[in-house]
């Protein structure tokens, strides 16, 4: 049986030390499909590892630099949280044993560090949830980076359908797998008249368009998770009408899946530019709560997910709200559960993958 080592190198937190993003949920669900088919170890900073099944700790070894997430980082403290992240992914490289080192949450300072010291002889999976970086300027210097970067990668599961790489093997591997134990007792056929904007409320995210678009629109919506910026919190609830709820909380898991579940639509406000080559966790999972992802059309594209297409949330009205056909994708959501992210299918593609890379 291949040795696994599943490595989570960010460690982000909020200033309370409660992991902030989807590491702990992608580790989770990565875990659960290998753990019958490989002999696993997890690498992981303190934040992640708390946040983890108790099964989960008793196969880790603790990586020891996190990264707070808050708004008013010094540029000192940026410069030092890239650090931690180097210290963190060569601490893994070289003192691993496992026969594969699998980065499972991965971002631009993974491949810097494969671009400029190589993978140390390692062997390397990586699951990608975006396809590069495209654009000028900065975005192009990453993109050459990162296509240096991928001579360093034995495979890239890619989290996107259509996604390619121009120097590195890869194939399909969704964020989450669809487990109907899990999500189907939460799934009603019943919604109510409102939106949900959940998760992690980064500067990425335009929850300022959002407030405007839905305080004119009078549509009932609920904007749920974690804000790096407090004061921006502040200024949103000056802002919002009485339709809108704003609650700078962290999630439970439950909590997160019952409001998803019982929303009509699950609204989230990225950028078409940043978004159209990446795929989003909490699109899929809206997907398979049967909740209406409303996003720009190059968002949906890229994930393969039907919903509700809007460039931005000033063109989220009350009458394309209420007058969207939402049993007219239902089915494609149930053959896209079934077929593409189901349990057995991943289970399958990760045979696959472990048996083409035996030594």
């Amino acid at each position: 049986m291949k040795r696994v080592a599943l490595i989570e190198y960010q460690g982000r937190c909020d200033t309370e030390g409660n992991a902030v993003g989807h590491a702990p949920k992608v580790l989770g669900e990565y875990y659960g499909l290998l753990k019958d088919r490989a002999e696993l170890t997890v690498y992981a900073p303190e934040t992640i590892l708390r946040a983890a099944d108790k099964e989960v700790r008793s196969y880790a070894k603790q990586l020891p630099h996190r990264i707070v997430m808050k708004s008013n980082n010094s540029v000192f403290e940026k410069i030092a949280n890239k650090f931690r992240m180097f210290a963190n992914i060569r601490g893994a490289l070289l003192h691993a044993e496992e026969d594969v080192l699998w980065f499972f949450n991965v971002e631009f300072y993974l491949m810097l560090y494969l671009s400029l010291f190589g993978n140390h002889g390692r062997r390397i999976f990586c699951t990608l949830f975006q396809d590069g970086w495209h654009g000028s300027g900065t975005a192009d210097f990453k993109q050459r980076v990162f296509e240096h970067a991928q001579g360093q990668i034995e495979r890239i599961m890619s989290t996107g359908p259509a996604f390619t790489f121009k120097n590195a093997e890869s194939f399909f591997l969704p964020d989450y797998p669809y487990d109907e134990a899990v999500y189907g007792p939460y799934r009603l056929e019943t919604k109510q008249e409102q939106a949900v904007c959940l998760g992690t409320m980064g500067a990425e995210k335009d929850i300022e368009g959002l407030v405007a678009a839905f305080t004119k629109n009078g549509y009932p919506l609920t904007i749920a998770g974690r804000f790096y910026d407090k004061e921006r919190v502040s200024r949103l609830k000056e802002t919002a009408g009485e339709n809108i709820t704003i609650r700078d909380d962290y999630l439970e898991r439950e909590e997160y899946l019952r409001l998803m579940a019982r929303a009509a639509y699950c609204i989230l406000p990225y950028s078409s530019g940043q978004y159209r080559t990446q795929t989003s966790g909490v699109m899929q999972e809206a997907m398979f709560l049967n909740t209406i992802p409303v996003a720009p059309e190059e968002v949906l594209q890229a994930s393969g997910i039907p919903g509700l297409a809007a460039a931005g949330p000033d063109e989220v009205t009350k009458e394309k709200l209420t007058e969207f056909d939402r049993a007219s994708v239902l089915e494609e959501y149930r053959k896209l559960r079934e077929e593409v992210y189901g349990s057995e299918a991943m289970q399958k593609a990760l045979e696959k993958l472990l048996e083409e890379n035996r030594e």
